[in-house]
C-alpha cells in the first residue's frame, strides 16, 4: 500500500527505538508499517504520533493513494454492516479524518456523512460534544444540521485515521447512544494499533449492550514503557526541535512572493461535511468539483510543475477531490493539509516528519493553541501551492507576516490561495429529535428496537392484589390509576407458554408479514410505527424486523400510552408530531376485543385534529382483529399472541401504564415500571425470536375482507343470552381472555368448542385460577362467533 523511504528504512524506526516502543506482528494483509510511521509530538499527554504514510494530511502523498486507502478501508467496513440494514450514517472525527470519513461514505454510498468540528459556529445545535483526552485541543463538537434521518436501523460508521487506546472513540459510542440509541455501530479505522489489554471500545459496547465491530486497514499493536513520556521529554530537551518558526519581521505575503487569488465556485454545495452531506448534498459538490478544478487550472496556467493541494485543518475533502481532478488533467500533484498537531521534525532517515514549519493561527485561535502547523513542504520540493480556504478561514491572520501565506511564500516559488463559500448551518427548521427512555436502561427491548414515551415511576409503589383492585373499580376508580401485581408465571404454566409459542409462531410470522406488507405499502419506507403499550409494543418490534431483514426497509418505533376513557398520551402524541411528519404515523395494538381501543384511539384523534389541526391517520394496525373492527390486520382470526400468555415478562419487563397526574409533573408523559425483579423469568426475547424465526418467504399482502363490527354485534347478543347486564362484563378474544386471567377475576371463561391445544394457556390459568370454564356458543342472534374465548368478569365490574 505504502512506499518505504528511499533510504530503506520505516520511518517510525527513530521514535520506536527511541522510546522503547514495540510493534507486534500484522494481523491484516496490509502492513502496518506501510501505512503509519511514528514522529515525536509536543504533547505532555502524549509522546509521540501515528503519522498517516496513505491520508495525505500531514505527509503529502497523491491523491490515488488517499482514495485507494479510504476504498480499502470502505470495503472492510462494508463486510459487517448488516445485509438488509438501511444505509449507514458515516461519522468522522476531526481534524484528522474528516476527508477519510467523506471518502469512506462516498464509497458506502452512505445516507448521511458528517465531522466533528472544534470551530465554533453561531447557530449551529450541538448533538453531542467530545473530549479527546490526549489531545493538544481536546473538545470538538457534532453539529449536524439534521440526524433526524438517523434511524436506529441505520448502522452509525464512526472513522478515524488511528486508534490508539479507543478512549475518543468510546467516549463518543456513549454519548451517541444516550443521543441517537441503535443497536449497532463500525469503527472504521487505517491503523488499529490498540494494546491487547487496553481496549475501551470494547468496554464501552458491553456496558451499553450494542454491537461495536472495528475494522482496520492494518493492524498491529503498539506498545511502549510506563515511562514513555519521560523518555520523550528527554529526547526533546537532547535533540531540540527543528520546526521552522515564524517570523514576524518579515515581508507581508504579498511582497514575498508571486500570489494569486482566486474564487471557486460551487454552485450552492457545501464545501464539506462539517454540518452533515446527504446523498442529494454529496451529489451536488461532486457536481461542483470540475468547475472548480476548471478555475485553478486556469490560475496555474501551462507549466505549473509539481503541485501541492493543501487543504486547511477540517476543510480536507475538498482539497482531495480537486487534487483528484487536477491529476486527471495532466498535473503533477500532491495532497496535504495543515494541521494543530505540534509534531516535532527531525530531517533523519526513519523518522516520518523531516520538515515542519509553524504559522499564527488564522481560524479562532485559541490560548493554548496560537500555533498552526505545516509538514512536509521542503524547499524546492513543490512549484506551487494551491491553499484551499473556506471563506470563515481567510481572516487578516492569514496574510500576516507570521501568517500561512507568507510561510508559503518562503518555500514556494507561486501560491493560488483558492477560496471557497462556507456553508453556515441551516436554521433550525428540522424537526427534534425525540427524546425516549430505551433498553437496557428502561426495559429489556434493545434499544434500536423501540423507543418508550414514558415517565419511569419504578420507584413507586403502584401494585395492588386482585380483591383490592376488583373492589377499588367497582366503586370508579379508574383501572390506570393502579397496576395489578404481577407474580412471575408458575413453572407448569412456563411450560405450556412454550409449547404454546412454538405451535404459533408460524402462524403469527404470516400474520406479522401480512400486516408489515400492508403498512409499507400504504405509507411507503418513511412509516413510522408507534405502539399502543404495551401490548402493541412486542407486534411494532415484530414488525420492524420483518421491515429489515424482509424488505430491507428501517422503520422508527415508539411506544406510547392510550387510557380508556382518557385518550392517547397526548404530550408523547405531541412529541411524535414535532418530529415526524403526522401522516407517517402509525398505530400499532396487538389484538382486538371488542374494538374499544380503536374507539378510543378514533375519538381521541378527531378531538385532537379539532384543537390543533394537525391530523393524525386513526386507523390502528393490530396483529389479530377478531372483533373485524380495523382496515389493517394481519388475520381476523382469534389469533394466540404469545405475549398476550405472559405479563411483564414477555414486554421487556415494562408494566402496564399509569395515568396519575400525582406521581409527574404537568406536561409529563405517562408512566409505568420496569420490573428488574422478574428478569430471571424474562421470556421477552425468546418469544421475539421464536416468531422471527420464522419469517421464510414473505406471504404477501393477503386480501383480507373489510372490517363489518362482528364482534361487537356477536357480543351484544352474547350478554343478552346469556342474561349478562354490560358489555363490557365481556372480555372477547384469546387475547384478552389471558389479559383477564392474569390480572382480573372472573366467573367463568367461554372457550370454543373446536378449540385446540393452542389454547392450552387459557385452560391452564382457568386451572391454576380456578375459573370454570364452559362452551362458547357457536352463533348468538344469528351471528357466527368470531372468537374462541371469551372471559366474564363479575358483576359491577
Amino acid at each position: 500500500m505504502g512506499d518505504v523511504a528511499t533510504d530503506g528504512t520505516w520511518p517510525g524506526e527513530v521514535v520506536a527505538e527511541a522510546l522503547g516502543l514495540a510493534l507486534g506482528p500484522d494481523e491484516e494483509s496490509v502492513p502496518v508499517r506501510d501505512v503509519v510511521g511514528l514522529a515525536l509530538r509536543r504533547n505532555p499527554r502524549r509522546a509521540h504520533l501515528p503519522v498517516s504514510r496513505v491520508l495525505g494530511k500531514h505527509v503529502p502523498v497523491a491523491p490515488a493513494r488517499v482514495r485507494a486507502a479510504a476504498a480499502a478501508l470502505a470495503d472492510r467496513a462494508a463486510r459487517r454492516l448488516p445485509d438488509v440494514a438501511a444505509a449507514p450514517v458515516v461519522i468522522g472525527f476531526a481534524e484528522n479524518a474528516t476527508a477519510l470519513a467523506h471518502l469512506v461514505a462516498d464509497a458506502l454510498d452512505a445516507e448521511h456523512v458528517v465531522h466533528t468540528t472544534r470551530r465554533v459556529v453561531a447557530g449551529a445545535s450541538v448533538l453531542a460534544a467530545f473530549d479527546e483526552e490526549h489531545s493538544h485541543a481536546p473538545r470538538h463538537v457534532l453539529v449536524p444540521d439534521d440526524p433526524g434521518s438517523w434511524t436506529p436501523d441505520r448502522p452509525l460508521v464512526l472513522v478515524d485515521d488511528e486508534l490508539t487506546t479507543g478512549r475518543t472513540v468510546a467516549a463518543a459510542l456513549r454519548r451517541l447512544q444516550r443521543r441517537l440509541p441503535r443497536r449497532r455501530y463500525v469503527v472504521a479505522t487505517l491503523a488499529d494499533l490498540r494494546e491487547p489489554a487496553e481496549d475501551a471500545i470494547a468496554c464501552a459496547a458491553a456496558d451499553l449492550d450494542v454491537r461495536v465491530d472495528v475494522v482496520a486497514l492494518a493492524r498491529a499493536a503498539l506498545t511502549g514503557p510506563d515511562d514513555v513520556l519521560a523518555r520523550a521529554a528527554a529526547l526533546l530537551a537532547a535533540q531540540p526541535d527543528t520546526t521552522a518558526q515564524p517570523d514576524t519581521t518579515a515581508c507581508p505575503v504579498a511582497a514575498a512572493v508571486p500570489l494569486s487569488s482566486v474564487s471557486l465556485p460551487l454552485d450552492g454545495a457545501a464545501e464539506g461535511a462539517r454540518h452533515g452531506l446527504d446523498r442529494p448534498g454529496r451529489a451536488a459538490l461532486d457536481a461542483a468539483v470540475p468547475g472548480a478544478a476548471d478555475v485553478l487550472v486556469e490560475a496555474l496556467g501551462r507549466g505549473a510543475g509539481r503541485v501541492l493541494v493543501l487543504g486547511c485543518e477540517e476543510l480536507h475533502y475538498l482539497p482531495v477531490r480537486l487534487a483528484e481532478a487536477l491529476e486527471a488533467r495532466g498535473l503533477d500533484v500532491e495532497v496535504a493539509a495543515t494541521s494543530r498537531s505540534p509534531l516535532v521534525a527531525r530531517d533523519v532517515a526513519g523518522y516520518a516528519v523531516r520538515e515542519a514549519r509553524a504559522f499564527a493561527a488564522h481560524d479562532q485561535a485559541l490560548a493554548h493553541a496560537p500555533e498552526r502547523y505545516v509538514y512536509g513542504l521542503g524547499t524546492g520540493r513543490y512549484d506551487a501551492v494551491v491553499l484551499v480556504v473556506d471563506a470563515a478561514a481567510r481572516t487578516a491572520a492569514l496574510r500576516a507576516p507570521d501568517g500561512l501565506l507568507a510561510r508559503l511564500g518562503a518555500v514556494v516559488p507561486r501560491v493560488v490561495e483558492a477560496v471557497v463559500p462556507c456553508r453556515a448551518p441551516r436554521p433550525v427548521t428540522r424537526r427534534p429529535v425525540v427524546a425516549a427512555r430505551r433498553g437496557p436502561a428502561f426495559g429489556t427491548f434493545a434499544p434500536a428496537e423501540v423507543g418508550w414515551l414514558l415517565s419511569d415511576l419504578s420507584c413507586h409503589a403502584l401494585e395492588v392484589g386482585v380483591a383490592e383492585r376488583e373492589a377499588a373499580l367497582a366503586t370508579g376508580a379508574h383501572y390506570a390509576d393502579a397496576l395489578p401485581r404481577e407474580p412471575a408465571p408458575s413453572p407448569a404454566y412456563a411450560r405450556v407458554v412454550d409449547r404454546a409459542v412454538e405451535r404459533s409462531a408460524p402462524g403469527v410470522a404470516a400474520a406479522v408479514g401480512v400486516l408489515t406488507d400492508q403498512v409499507l405499502a400504504q405509507r411507503g419506507p418513511g412509516a413510522v410505527l408507534v405502539s399502543l403499550a404495551r401490548a402493541g409494543t412486542p407486534v411494532g418490534v415484530l414488525m420492524r424486523r420483518w421491515a429489515a431483514r424482509v424488505r430491507g426497509v428501517a422503520l422508527p418505533h415508539y411506544a406510547i400510552s392510550v387510557v380508556r376513557g382518557r385518550g392517547l398520551d397526548r404530550a408523547a402524541l405531541g412529541a411524535l408530531v414535532a418530529a415526524h411528519d403526522p401522516s407517517s404515523l402509525v398505530l400499532v395494538d396487538g389484538w382486538t376485543g371488542a374494538g374499544g381501543i380503536v374507539d378510543e384511539v378514533g375519538a381521541d384523534l378527531d378531538r385532537h385534529a379539532r384543537e390543533t389541526g394537525v391530523v393524525v391517520d386513526p386507523t390502528v394496525a393490530v396483529l389479530a382483529d377478531p372483533a373485524h373492527r380495523t382496515p389493517l390486520c394481519g388475520t381476523r382470526e382469534d389469533l394466540l399472541v404469545p405475549h398476550a400468555c405472559l405479563n411483564a415478562t414477555a414486554s421487556g419487563l415494562v408494566s402496564r401504564t399509569v395515568d396519575r397526574h400525582d406521581l409527574t409533573v404537568a406536561g409529563a408523559h405517562h408512566g409505568a415500571k420496569v420490573y428488574g425483579e422478574l428478569a430471571a423469568g424474562d421470556r421477552t426475547a425468546v418469544v421475539l425470536d421464536a416468531i422471527t424465526g420464522c419469517f421464510g418467504a414473505s406471504p404477501g399482502i393477503a386480501p383480507v375482507a373489510g372490517p363489518d363490527g362482528r364482534g361487537p354485534r356477536y357480543l351484544a347478543a352474547l350478554a343478552r343470552d346469556l342474561d349478562v347486564a354490560g358489555e363490557r362484563r365481556l372480555r372477547a378474544g384469546v387475547g384478552e381472555t389471558l389479559r383477564t386471567l392474569l390480572r382480573r377475576d372472573p366467573i367463568a371463561v367461554l372457550v370454543a368448542r373446536d378449540a385446540g391445544a393452542e389454547l392450552e394457556p387459557v385452560r391452564r390459568l382457568c386451572a391454576e385460577r380456578r375459573v370454570p370454564t364452559r362452551p362458547l356458543p357457536d352463533r348468538a342472534g344469528g351471528i357466527p362467533s368470531p372468537y374462541r374465548s371469551v372471559a366474564v368478569l363479575r358483576a359491577g365490574r
